[in-house]
Formats: C-alpha cells, sequence, structure tokens
C-alpha cells in the first residue's frame, strides 16, 4: 500500500525506490513494472532536487527529474500516466501522478514569481519560499467538478469538441476563484447546456494528473430547461436511456465511474 507523505523518515541508510520523471513519464522495468532503485537512480542525469513523495510496502518512494535527453537502461521504459494506470494498480497510479505533479512544481517554481529571486525549499512542508520577498509557493490544485445530470431513466452525457467521434462523458468544469463547489456545478451546468438542476448529490473525487486536477464528483438531478450548447465547450449533448448509453471513458476516469454507479442504483431500485 503506498502511503503520502511530506517529510521524510530519520533513517537515511534505507534501500529508496525511484519515481523518475522525464517530462510527464515516469520510469517502470518492463518485465513487472517494478519502481527504479538507487542504481537506476544514480546512473541517470537527474535535474533539480529529490522529493521524497511516501512510503510503498515499508520502503520510501522518492521523485526526481530527469534531464529529457536521459535514455531508460536495456529492459526500462518511461510510461505516460495513461500508460501507466493499466500497468500498475490505482494507488501506484496516484503515487506516479502525485511525482509527475510535485517534479513539475519544482521546476516552474525555481525563481520567485514575485521578484524573480531564486526560490528555497522550506523544511517539513512542501512549499518554497523567496529567501528576499517571502513569497511561499505551494503545489497547485486546480478543482474542477464533474456532474451526472439523471431525468427519470435517463442520463445527460455531452462530448467535448476534443473527445474522439462517438464518446461521450459527464459534464466537467472547473471552480473560480471565490466560487463554492456547488456554484460552480450549477454555473458549468447552465452555461454547458442551458439546463438547471437541483439535489446535488456528492459521490467522491480523483487526482487527475493532466496537469493538475481535482475532480469533484456529483450525481444531480434535472429541474428544468432545455438543451443548448455552449458551442465553443460542447459538441453534442443528449439523454440517454441507462440501457442505450453511448461509448463512455474507461475505468481510468472518475466519468465512467459516476456513470456506472448510477446504472447500478438505477438498475437495483
Amino acid at each position: 500500500m503506498f502511503e503520502p507523505g511530506v517529510v521524510p523518515p530519520e533513517d537515511t541508510d534505507s534501500p529508496r525506490l525511484w519515481m523518475l520523471v522525464q517530462r510527464d513519464r515516469v520510469l517502470f522495468r518492463e518485465a513487472d513494472a517494478a519502481l527504479a532503485e538507487q542504481r537506476e537512480a544514480d546512473r541517470l542525469p537527474r535535474t533539480g532536487a529529490a522529493h521524497f513523495i511516501g512510503t510503498l510496502g515499508g520502503q520510501q518512494v522518492w521523485a526526481a527529474g530527469v534531464a529529457d535527453e536521459a535514455e531508460a537502461g536495456k529492459g526500462w521504459h518511461f510510461c505516460d500516466l495513461f500508460s501507466v494506470y493499466g500497468m500498475t494498480d490505482e494507488e501506484m497510479w496516484m503515487a506516479a501522478g502525485r511525482a509527475v505533479q510535485i517534479v513539475e512544481w519544482e521546476r516552474i517554481n525555481r525563481f520567485c514569481g514575485s521578484c524573480g529571486a531564486p526560490n528555497e525549499p522550506v523544511s517539513g512542508e512542501r512549499s518554497m519560499r523567496c529567501p528576499q520577498c517571502g513569497l511561499l509557493r505551494f503545489p497547485q490544485l486546480s478543482p474542477a467538478i464533474i456532474t451526472l445530470i439523471h431525468r427519470g431513466d435517463e442520463v445527460l452525457l455531452a462530448r467535448s469538441h476534443r473527445f474522439p467521434e462517438g464518446l461521450y462523458s459527464a459534464l466537467a468544469g472547473f471552480v473560480e476563484p471565490g466560487e463554492t463547489v456547488e456554484g460552480a456545478l450549477l454555473r458549468e451546468v447552465e452555461e454547458e447546456v442551458g439546463l438547471r438542476v437541483k439535489n446535488l448529490e456528492y459521490r467522491g473525487s480523483q487526482p487527475w494528473p493532466f496537469p493538475n486536477s481535482l475532480m469533484l464528483g456529483f450525481f444531480a438531478e434535472y429541474e428544468s430547461g432545455d438543451i443548448v450548447l455552449e458551442d465553443a465547450e460542447i459538441a453534442a449533448a443528449d439523454w440517454f436511456p441507462v440501457d442505450a448509453l453511448p461509448n463512455i471513458p474507461g475505468p481510468i476516469s472518475i466519468a465512467n465511474r459516476l456513470i456506472t454507479s448510477w446504472v447500478a442504483r438505477h438498475t437495483a431500485g
């Protein structure tokens, strides 16, 4: 089991596992999807600091960036996060997403965004501080809502312009500054498809490291309105009976869990 952490154990001599990050990819062994050990970490040219991110089966797990030109050794390969999901369990996938985001956070915060001085890591917490003006920078998270709207035995699903042809999903959008999660949900639904909803039901969350979202999943009941698309965001949207759904996202996405859990609830009830 992976247990996230920020402050490394005092035992500095214990063996370490490494999530070595090249851009948005993590190094894994081809034979068994194992993480790199110290030998691989020492072989590859690293960029930036080493970051303790938690423990896995009692072993320390560290993350570090490696140079873009570095090549994986024989029997190893750099895997993007979508590939990692199919190779490992969900906890490892979440840990890999954590590693990618922390390495990227360090990369883009090496210098203060206010005065330009080099930032320094803060001991005991995940932050960078400017020694000149004191500005703190923490890893960025972008909260977003994702909502499955239901109406009787139908659910509303939509297609983004970015989706492959035929793929439909639940509505999603980012929470804006000064906005509650519930307010963001009501606003996004009305903006994207022109509908009003009620009886919001929180269903869970999922880190979504593409690049740094936290998805907050809801069910919402249709209240009123006709579908009116926001053309810049939505290519198509429609009501689908639960027994005749279109192609939906795979299990890597919380959208799949929202849709399949609603279908199971409706079928059972």
